[in-house]
């Protein structure tokens, strides 16, 4: 089953890490997506504020015109288009803020929300390049097209298991509790219908309550499962089984306190 994954090359990690760091080619991914949600919500900005003066514009004719019965419409409208306004300006905020991290500033996000130190990351980020790494393509078709992860490959160095989510979360391989296949749902809009999606997710829970989640095929899922596996035996795979949706807490809950 391991050899669904395949092992770190000079070639791949010119292609995806050309300097020579995950979190230097994470950022760069985010900063892109935060530059085209820039024009996004800059675009809603500036149709609030637009909305914003249109809106005063009508209040003050309604009141030159004597139309006082209006005012509570024109004063609504303005009331509306402002709190638009500041919301989607307080989003355009976090978001060029978002485009001004680099490197530095992800590892230590990464460490809080790991719950490792600074210095585990940095290791992580130096092992990741070495040939004995796995790259763990976890996904494959829409759903690799269509993720949101910072890179689209997990890494299992050494030491450590990425599964390259937003989140950044690195977990140490021997405090690893359990790494599952869980269920989980959404829905689509197909007419007149809602039509419920499943989908296999793998999850895997540190001891220090840290737990990271990836969509998955079953190969690769068993795949990272049995090599977690000879590297920490102490590991729960549920038998294998898929959780229920709904059912990931209880079984975390377990788990931890075993």
């Amino acid at each position: 089953m391991t050899e669904v994954f395949q092992r770190m090359s000079a070639d791949y990690a010119q292609k995806h890490f050309p300097t020579g760091s995950v979190f230097e080619s994470a950022s760069k991914t985010l900063k892109r997506r935060g530059f085209a949600g820039i024009i996004f919500i800059g675009v809603w900005v500036a149709a609030a504020l637009a909305g914003l003066v249109w809106g005063v514009g009508r209040t003050m004719a309604f009141m030159a015109e004597g139309e006082e019965d209006m005012l509570g419409v024109g004063i609504g409208i303005c009331v509306f288009f402002a709190l638009t306004a500041l919301l989607f300006g307080v989003l355009l905020f976090f978001a060029v803020k978002s485009t001004r991290r680099n490197r530095e500033d992800y590892i230590k996000l990464s460490a809080k929300k790991s719950r490792l130190s600074e210095h585990e990351i940095e290791e992580f980020d130096r092992q990741a390049m070495a040939s004995d790494t796995y790259v763990l393509k976890l996904t494959a078709g829409l759903d690799r097209a269509l993720s949101s992860a910072a890179n689209k490959d997990g890494l299992l160095t050494r030491d450590y298991v990425y599964l390259a989510g937003p989140a950044q979360i690195v977990l140490r391989v021997k405090d690893l509790k359990a790494c599952c296949f869980n269920d989980y749902t959404y829905y689509i809009s197909t007419g007149k219908r809602s039509k419920k999606i499943h989908c296999l997710a793998v999850t895997l829970i540190s001891s220090n309550g840290v737990t990271d989640s990836s969509d998955v095929t079953e190969e690769a899922g068993r795949a990272l499962m049995a090599l977690l596996r000879e590297r920490n035996s102490a590991i729960d795979t549920n038998g294998g089984k898929v959780l229920p949706e709904g059912a990931l807490d209880a079984y975390k809950k377990k788990v931890l306190e075993g």
